[in-house]
């Protein structure tokens, strides 16, 4: 029998503020050791209350790591939705947009459209083969079903944008995929972790995307360096490689140092493709544009509106269409944008179709990713 006393528990996380920002919804999609956890869906506000639900360092290593480095580098409590699957799955079957019952397809329909950006990583088996590669194979297929996975939601007006893990099975071996070439905006891959074991920390590009608006980019200087204290590519540190920019200028979303500022940051939020949608930020605001645009428009279906005698929609109606979608962008993402429009085309027969189509034009922001100085000396000023 202990003496009499006082027994004391401290507590730490109750300072973390929750976090306001509403234009994005994250969620991962991650393999996990708990069949608990496995094709479903687990949703958390903090480290504290994942471990609340069993996700602790014991029972899931890599969950936990994961959401750890989520949550000190969101600096706040938010939601984000888990979603486990076996390690004996590859990503590629999790982003399938054939895998109705046990892949990503399955929480973004329960959740109805609500998720706007996931992250898919693994921890494979010890029997899995990666190949040969510098990369897992894994990701080149993964990118290719998340890309039909994010067409899909899309077309149901849930738009929604993935990053997936760039796992490097053997870094002395040159890279041979090529992100910008794929014509795959939806995706963005990333390279790069605080650990030397070919991992990548995608939960930091989440962190970032979850914390702030959605034209904010990743690797925006005014909030900060990332909380990482280092960063390796496969077993190397990136200070000692010679080809992370080639890598950033292939289309990864790398990691690097400023002159100056101590820390690492993200470099440009590259996505798979060198169209408009190259950057993150771009599609971020293009998905958001379009969950307004049919949340706008919806309550007009199978409303009449007033034809000219040849059949095309009368000048006041279809001006009144334009603008009441007009007014909901700049409303809703004021500071956001540069500028938009919409314009309906007057020429277009409504008489027998029933139907007309709407074109709209957001000017977005610029951003400052390259800055030139020009500096010298002068006998005078």
């Amino acid at each position: 029998m202990p003496f009499p006393g006082v027994s004391v528990q401290t507590e730490t996380g109750n300072l973390l503020r929750a976090l306001a920002n509403m234009d994005n919804q994250t969620a991962v999609v991650i393999s996990v050791a708990t069949e608990g956890l496995q094709g479903v869906v687990t949703t958390v506000f903090s480290l504290k209350d994942a471990e609340s639900k069993g996700i602790t360092a014991a029972a899931e290593p890599f969950l936990h790591e994961f959401l750890t480095a989520f949550y000190t580098e969101l600096a706040g409590n938010k939601k984000l939705y888990v979603f486990g699957y076996a390690n004996t799955s590859t990503m590629a079957s999790m982003l399938a947009v054939t895998n109705e019952d046990s892949g990503a397809f399955k929480m973004i329909k329960l959740k109805n459209g609500e998720i706007t950006h996931l992250a898919v990583l693994r921890k494979p088996d010890a029997a899995y083969d990666p190949g040969e590669d510098f990369l897992d194979e894994d990701v080149a297929a993964a990118l290719t079903a998340a890309k039909g996975l994010c067409q899909y939601f899309q077309s149901k007006n849930q738009p929604l944008r993935v990053l997936i893990e760039g796992r490097v099975v053997d870094g002395e071996v040159a890279n041979t995929l090529e992100p910008n070439t794929l014509s795959n905006g939806y995706c963005g891959v990333v390279i790069g972790g605080t650990k030397a074991d070919g991992s990548a920390s995608v939960a930091l590009a989440l962190a970032r995307i979850a914390k702030f608006p959605a034209h904010v980019k990743i690797g925006s200087g005014e909030n900060g360096p990332l909380s990482a204290s280092a960063i390796f590519i496969g077993e190397d540190p990136i200070e000692e490689r010679s080809d992370v920019e080639d890598l950033h200028d292939q289309g990864f979303i790398t990691f690097h140092r400023r002159p100056g500022i101590a820390g690492y940051y993200f470099g440009v939020d590259n996505m798979c493709t060198n169209d408009d949608t190259r950057i993150l930020v771009n599609g971020s605001i293009l998905d958001k544009a379009q969950r307004i645009a049919a949340a706008t428009y919806t309550p007009y279906l199978e409303t009449d509106v007033r034809l000219n005698n040849d059949g095309t929609i009368n000048e006041t109606d279809a001006k009144h269409i334009e603008d009441v979608l007009k007014t909901a962008i700049l409303a809703n993402m004021a500071g956001q944008i540069s500028n938009a429009d919409v314009i309906i085309d007057r020429d277009q027969i409504v008489a027998g179709t029933n139907k007309i189509s709407v074109k709209v034009k957001i000017l977005p922001l610029g951003y400052l990713t390259w800055i030139e100085v020009t500096l010298g000396l002068t006998s005078s000023l």
